[in-house]
């Protein structure tokens, strides 16, 4: 019935005995608080009332010391009730079951592996969290590691030896997010390698497809404490140029010895001149590098006091190919490499290129006054 009543005012029509009607006036705009669901009038009123805090306060769930937010959070190790708190809820649920805090509490702990919703509501304002169990075993994780290192050892990379590592590591079945991060990265590393002549496929918004399966790795990998994925992690940051996260994984010794070095640089400090490429790397860093990033690390952990340029020569005539964010990292080393061997020019190129950089205050204010010293 209101369907049709809802038609018939907006499709009526004005006749000769109806000369006075005028069409009603249009409904007001609305604006209603996303948190609570209060309607008002203006932007700026409901702009007020965000910043004004609400008379009832937001129901939350936290999880080791940590809120939990809108995204999805995988958990991979073990945990206690202890663990879950929810502070200022009225009522709660799981997976669409009525529950108390403290037995949520206590399912959640007991819970290895599945998806679980939890909702938490207090007076009109409710928020969903979503769970992705991933509790793996430790042997079925060894059987992951030594599934990586039978296709390392092969020395091999293509899609039927990924394929073989996915059915070997597959009998680890506690440990299928594991391998499911560990085969998303190695996939990327085939993408890039194959398309080191052209562009290669992208995704949806014109990122290079490995990129994406790079992402999607470090997304699994980053919950898990095992040397594969503290390595791919690393790379995967230095590849970004996120050097603080590099720098912490510490069992990749020559990516976040390579990383410090860039961090001080743009800092401003004191750096390591000497080679880096001469430390134990007691990580998987080397073997799960692609070429690019293998060549880069090179450069990047050469000796930029001057006394080594080969590896810097043989890269920079390809230099405007690369990644900007590649260029940012081979111009630093070059920069260094080349003022410390007498080039003044050709520092002074590098240098430049890098100067508007948001990056870079700190270490080109730095260098700019050593390079007039050796210029005098």
């Amino acid at each position: 019935m209101g369907f049709w009543h809802t038609g018939y005012m907006e499709f009526h029509e004005p006749s000769d005995e109806d000369h006075d009607w005028t069409p009603p006036p249009p409904k007001p705009p609305e604006f209603p608080c996303p948190e609570c669901g209060l309607i008002f009038s203006t932007e700026r009123d409901r702009r007020a009332h965000r910043f004004d805090g609400h008379a009832t306060k937001r129901p939350t769930l936290v999880f080791k010391g940590r809120e939990c937010g809108r995204t999805r959070l995988m958990v991979t190790a073990f945990s206690t009730p202890s663990d879950w708190r929810a502070s200022d809820v009225a009522s709660i649920s799981v997976n669409g079951r009525p529950s108390t805090p403290d037995q949520a509490a206590h399912f959640l702990a007991s819970t290895k592996s599945g998806v679980q919703t939890v909702t938490v509501l207090n007076g009109p304002l409710e928020r969903t969290f979503e769970f992705d169990f991933c509790l793996a075993e430790e042997e079925d994780l060894w059987l992951v590691d030594q599934a990586l290192d039978k296709l390392i050892s092969n020395r091999e990379l293509s899609r039927q030896t990924i394929d073989a590592f996915i059915m070997r590591a597959g009998r680890g079945e506690t440990a299928r997010r594991y391998r499911e991060g560990l085969a998303s990265y190695l996939y990327g590393v085939l993408h890039r390698e194959a398309s080191q002549d052209h562009a290669g496929p992208a995704d949806a918004t014109g990122a290079p497809l490995y990129e994406q399966r790079y992402n999607s790795a470090v997304s699994v990998l980053g919950a898990f404490d095992r040397p594969p994925a503290e390595a791919i992690c690393g790379l995967v940051a230095l590849h970004y140029n996120q050097f603080d996260l590099a720098m912490r994984k510490t069992n990749s010794h020559r990516v976040s010895d390579v990383a410090a070095r860039f961090r001080s640089m743009i800092e401003g400090a004191p750096f390591a001149t000497a080679s880096l490429i001469d430390r134990t790397h007691g990580s998987f860093d080397e073997a799960l590098s692609d070429s690019v990033t293998e060549e880069l690390l090179n450069v990047s952990a050469m000796a930029v006091d001057g006394s080594e340029l080969e590896p810097l020569h043989h890269l920079l005539p390809a230099l405007n190919e690369l990644r900007p964010a590649d260029q940012f990292k081979v111009r630093l080393v070059a920069s260094e490499a080349l003022l410390a061997a007498g080039d003044v020019e050709q520092a002074s190129k590098h240098s430049e290129a890098l100067r508007h950089s948001r990056d870079t205050d700190a270490w080109y204010t730095g260098f700019r006054a050593r390079m007039q010293e050796v210029g005098h």
